[in-house]
């Protein structure tokens, strides 16, 4: 099943001889289900895409659907609402509010709806992710690695069309980056949640079932299966796995 479609999406930022093209004519579709890894070097237009996937931004031309809508064309408050209840968003950084515990920052988007949680799915999502014994906690009491979670859990919690995970590792030390890919991978095997997640980490990027590479605003790789490894390295410069010529230290 078909979830996502793009269809000649750009994105253009500013004027005359201040315009740069940040995405240039992006065709991509996306079934449900699917874990895919988006990688780039920095400036070459991942995160503009991921912004425009989730409604943060819209496309300057081309069209957006997911779960056959167009979200391009829907208003601030529209698009607000959307992006509550069809994608789950998880930064680099957390975006808690810190005054609230745990469990009320995973309820968010449903507490802003006046939507009672599940309790059952909550209990999953909370002990699925090692939880359980923090929801009365505050995010400032927990690691880096716990307020990730809290994230995470946040973007389950509305079971939503698409997590867009931009950079979620890329404020966390080696441990808690493996828990963090384990616990995305588990959401979509054990939940089926499709999930798209931008990283400069070729490590982390082979664990995905898809790679798309990008660059200067266009898809010059897309490969899945055994095929992942090669896209890695043909796209940035030696074998996947070495630490020289590839992902690792390049950002968006």
């Amino acid at each position: 099943m078909e979830i996502l479609s793009c269809q000649g999406v750009t994105k253009v930022f500013g004027k005359g001889d201040n315009q740069v093209t940040a995405l240039n004519g992006i065709d991509l579709t996306v079934e449900k289900g699917e874990f895919t890894a988006i990688v780039g070097a920095s400036g070459s237009g991942k995160s503009t895409l991921l912004h425009i996937l989730g409604s943060v931004d819209r496309p300057t031309e081309g069209s957006v659907l997911v779960e056959g809508v167009d979200i391009g064309g829907m208003n601030a408050s529209e698009a607000a609402v959307f992006r509550r209840r069809k994608v789950g968003l998880v930064y680099q950084f957390y975006n808690l509010i810190p005054t609230l515990t745990v469990e009320k920052n995973i309820l968010m988007p449903l507490l802003l709806d006046k939507r009672k949680p599940d309790p059952d799915y909550l209990g999953t999502v909370v002990k699925t992710l090692g939880l359980e014994d923090k929801r009365e906690a505050l995010p400032g009491q927990l690691s880096g690695g716990q307020q990730q979670r809290v994230a995470i859990a946040r973007s389950l919690i509305y079971r939503p069309a698409l997590l867009l995970a931009d950079e979620p590792t890329g404020n966390l030390d080696r441990k808690n980056s493996r828990e963090i890919v384990d616990m995305l991978k588990f959401s979509n095997r054990n939940f089926n949640q499709t999930v798209l997640m931008i990283t400069h980490d070729e490590k982390i990027a082979l664990e995905a079932d898809r790679v798309i590479t990008i660059e200067d605003g266009r898809i010059v790789g897309d490969r899945s299966g055994d095929s992942v490894g090669r896209t890695i390295s043909d796209h940035c410069g030696g074998p996947a796995g070495q630490r020289d010529g590839g992902l690792q230290g390049k950002r968006r």
